[in-house]
């Protein structure tokens, strides 16, 4: 017969192996807090110095070379991520290997609704030209044109895009339609880095955030155009590997980034629900500046 203390402590060693199964299942890979429902975040690394105080809802930093997430406020908050939403339009998008120079007629419906824009129903534009405008410029009509040269209708490239989501391991993220304009567009911080990740990694869509400015022509009216790049951290001191905004009113100010820094530390940097487009672009700088700072000095 196994005595008391013998029986508590296979007990105790069942409980902690079925935990420890669970939670690097795959791909239940999954943390429960205060209704959010996601992978959990790495360890949070404590600097030397102080963390910055950010004007923002919600904001998150992580390391991409040690893994280790060094910042987080309400970072599985999960909060609408308005134009960020174009990272993911564009990873869906290129699962459909387009063609680049096939031709798309901008449409009454690409343009009802879609905030301003200086592309014109009626022209017609390569799918190329397309995504640089969506990424750079953010631009919804183009963003609209481009999932349709899918061949799909825009419903069923919404469907694509939340399975794209969910392959990625965003499970917090969850979008109604390609542009961003919807309030229903939401994510976590910690998923917008994720998504920010998977989006800087993909050659295409890094060049093309990387680029401070492209121009085209449409093809049928041959009128000339020019995007420039919305990620004001392209004129700044660090390398960037890719960055996206956003912006409608349920969200606030937001903004994603992966930069390195000249001894070769690799973060992203997400700021949620900042007050102002200069304001998001300050708090992003005050985590790269207040990380950058100490990481050369620090050995994980």
């Amino acid at each position: 017969m196994i005595p008391k203390i013998a029986r508590r402590l296979l007990v105790f060693l069942a409980i902690f192996w079925v935990t420890l199964a669970i939670a690097t299942s795959s791909p239940a890979n999954l943390a429960i807090c205060n209704g959010f429902i996601g992978p959990p975040a790495p360890p949070k690394v404590i600097l030397a110095d102080r963390a910055p105080l950010l004007a923002c809802e919600s904001a998150y930093l992580f390391d991409n070379d040690s893994r280790i997430k060094l910042f987080g406020k309400d970072e599985y908050d999960i909060r609408p991520i308005a134009s960020i939403t174009k990272l993911l339009t564009a990873l869906t998008f290129l699962d459909f290997n387009v063609e680049w120079n096939k031709t798309v007629e901008m449409t009454m419906e690409d343009v009802e609704n879609s905030s301003r824009s200086v592309l014109r129903a009626g022209h017609t534009y390569r799918v190329e030209d397309l995504i640089h405008a969506s990424l750079m410029g953010s631009d919804n009509r183009a963003t609209r044109a481009l999932a349709r040269s899918t061949g799909l209708p825009m419903d069923s490239f919404v469907v694509r895009m939340n399975k794209k989501a969910v392959e990625l391991g965003l499970l917090t993220l969850s979008v109604e339609e390609p542009t961003g304009l919807s309030e229903r567009n939401v994510a976590s911080a910690a998923d917008v880095a994720r998504l920010m990740n998977a989006a800087a990694n993909n050659n295409t869509i890094g060049s093309i955030l990387q680029m401070r400015s492209y121009s085209f022509s449409s093809v049928n009216r041959k009128r000339q155009y020019t995007f420039g790049n919305t990620n004001r951290l392209l004129s700044g001191r660090w390398d960037v590997e890719g960055g996206k905004t956003g912006y409608i009113d349920e969200s606030g100010w937001c903004f994603v980034a992966r930069v390195n820094d000249r001894h070769g530390h690799d973060l992203t940097a997400v700021v949620l629900g900042a007050n102002s487009n200069t304001q998001r672009f300050r708090q992003a700088q005050k985590l790269f500046d207040w990380a950058f700072g100490q990481l050369d000095k620090r050995e994980y």
